[in-house]
């Protein structure tokens, strides 16, 4: 994956240690190559439940929902 511009964060290295243990378990390339996926997943996650929640609200506001 191509990156225009990155940032750097500081993760305790014991974590880090881990994080590339379960990166080499799931057949990640790297650590970095996991924990950018799993920010990823968070984000979309997290854009979708808002997406949910404005439709719902929107509904609401509709009368569709009570």
């Amino acid at each position: 994956m191509f990156l225009s511009s990155s940032r750097t964060i500081k993760i305790d290295k014991r974590l880090y240690e881990q994080l590339a243990a379960v990166a080499q378990q799931r057949g990640y390339s790297t650590a970095e190559e996991l924990i950018l996926h799993v920010l990823e997943q968070t984000v979309v996650h997290t854009d979708e439940r808002l997406d949910d929640q404005r439709a719902e609200q929107q509904l609401r506001g509709l009368g569709y929902l009570e």
